[in-house]
């Protein structure tokens, strides 16, 4: 191989994806051929690689700065303002020899899992075209889940890298904040710390998210003498014990019950882990309504005043109006909402996530942070959505549907996410079991019927063959481990549909037609 006829493979591949599922908002194929074309003059003339990316081609989420390129983040008032230099990750990226070819979709104001924007429109699912990739690196999901990107980066608030790589079919890494370089990457809140966004790695493998995390994390001991949030530590090498590893699982976050296909995907991995020879336990987690109760305090600290200006006069999605709509109403407005949902359907829950929208002190904050978990687990494997892919727009009403990802974002937790299965419309049909459990687990009245209901969201023979995906949680600081202990889970489930040239296999024997 050449490092241009692999260029050229990716860029044909990217721009065949584009036509179907309106995914790239930038495309430079012209100066990636030419770097590709360097990159095999140097190879030939000394015989050695530039480094561990030499000719791989990278896909960037449309926040992060590209040398005379745009970064519009879906703004029509960013158009046309070429970047003057790299941002930190993509400088980095050029040094280990990866090629930056295309720019991919995100959201309007990136705090939503939908993935559309009034200047580049609707974003799709590769794997059904009436369906969301997920957000905020929804564009970076469609193109790594339909294999037509090697490796990309993203990044992650509330669950935007793991989202969309459980609906499109990928593997992903959410770091913690600090460990990857967001230096050059832009933001729609500057200046708001009060959950810090990381940087980080999508891919078809996880020894692709490995290589890319040993590029960026490399780089820090330098990059911290001049920027201010760096984790100045290399990639560390890790063995895990020869004993046994032992797993803490959850089904069930007493908020939302996870669909059958989401159940099953966990209760898949824990199997194969248990026949691998590890050690499985169910546990009840914490409390995934306490975590999306301050992620909406904090988020919505000002009213969302800042993050909207960003539109300037751009028209407002429809799935940010839950978001954002409740932070504007005046407290005699809220509290009669929250007594509404608590007294008066009984959804306590609820109740407590509108009530927070009026923002939290910094104290409140440092006092949640210090109420973590202390379980003696390696890692924790819970579902990644209560859903698989959602239609465009269902998430208008059910963005609190992120809870799941938000919490580990709050306790700051290192977080992989694996794609598992496939919904299957016999097996993840809800069975009287099913609904047994989800009564039991007794979840909000207001959300559940949204999604479980006569007409709810969740229907498993409109769903077949989608992907479902399970997050692989650690501790804090623990990116190289949790990439261990993604591999021992990957390697537990073995060969299932996932990975470099999979796609193109499961689309050539589908015959659904939408």
């Amino acid at each position: 191989w050449t490092a241009v006829n692999v260029m050229r493979t990716y860029a044909e591949a990217a721009a065949k994806e584009h036509a179907r599922s309106n995914i790239l908002t930038e495309i430079m194929f012209g100066s990636a051929l030419e770097r590709a074309k360097e990159l095999d003059a140097e190879f030939a003339k000394t015989g050695k690689i530039v480094g561990p990316l030499h000719g791989v081609p990278v896909s960037l989420k449309d926040q992060i700065d590209v040398q005379g390129v745009d970064t519009t983040m879906g703004f029509t008032h960013k158009q046309r303002q070429p970047m003057p230099e790299d941002a930190t990750i993509t400088r980095i990226i050029r040094q280990a020899g990866g090629i930056s070819f295309v720019k991919s979709a995100i959201p309007q104001t990136m705090l939503s899992f939908e993935c559309s924007t009034p200047l580049f429109g609707v974003a799709k699912n590769p794997y059904d075209p009436r369906r969301t990739p997920g957000g905020s690196s929804g564009g970076e999901g469609a193109l790594l889940g339909s294999d037509a990107s090697v490796i990309g980066i993203g990044s992650d608030i509330g669950g935007s890298l793991r989202i969309p790589s459980h609906f499109s079919g990928c593997f992903a890494l959410k770091p913690c904040a600090g460990r990857f370089s967001s230096e050059g990457c832009q933001h729609c809140n500057p200046g708001f710390d009060g959950v810090r966004t990381t940087m980080g790695p999508m891919g078809r493998s996880v020894a692709d998210l490995e290589r890319m995390t040993r590029v960026a994390l490399d780089a820090t001991p330098e990059l911290a003498a001049t920027q201010t949030g760096i984790i100045p530590m290399k990639y560390r090498e890790v063995d895990l014990p020869k004993r046994p590893l032992r797993f803490g699982y959850f089904v069930h976050d007493g908020f939302v019950a996870a669909s059958p296909a989401c159940e099953r995907a966990v209760l898949e991995t824990v199997e194969a882990l248990r026949k691998a020879g590890h050690e499985c336990i169910e546990f009840v987690p914490p409390s995934t309504v306490e975590a999306m109760e301050y992620f909406v305090a904090i988020t919505s600290a000002g009213k969302h005043e800042i993050l909207m200006s960003s539109l300037k006069g751009d028209p407002t999605e429809s799935f940010l109006y839950l978001t954002t709509k409740a932070a504007k109403l005046p407290g005699p407005v809220r509290w009669l909402l929250e007594w509404f949902a608590g007294s008066y359907m009984g959804d306590a829950a609820a109740a407590r996530i509108i009530a927070a929208n009026g923002g939290k002190t910094v104290n409140e904050l440092q006092t949640w942070h210090h109420r973590r978990s202390k379980h003696a687990f390696d890692a924790v494997i819970c579902p990644t959505q209560a859903t698989p892919a959602l239609k465009h727009g269902e998430t208008n009403q059910l963005s609190v549907l992120s809870l799941r990802t938000i919490h580990w974002n709050i306790i700051d937790s290192t977080v992989g996410q694996i794609p598992v299965t496939f919904v299957d419309a016999e097996k993840d049909a809800p069975s009287e079991g099913w609904e047994a459990r989800r009564r039991a687990a007794g979840g909000s009245a207001l959300i559940e019927p949204r999604v479980y209901g006569t007409k709810g969201i969740y229907n498993a023979k409109d769903m077949e063959g989608l992907p479902v995906g399970v997050q692989v949680v650690g501790r804090q600081w623990d990116e190289e481990r949790v990439i261990e202990l993604m591999k021992v889970v990957d390697n537990a489930l073995g060969p299932r549909g996932f990975g470099p040239g999979e796609f193109a296999k499961r689309q050539q024997g589908s015959d659904k037609v939408y």
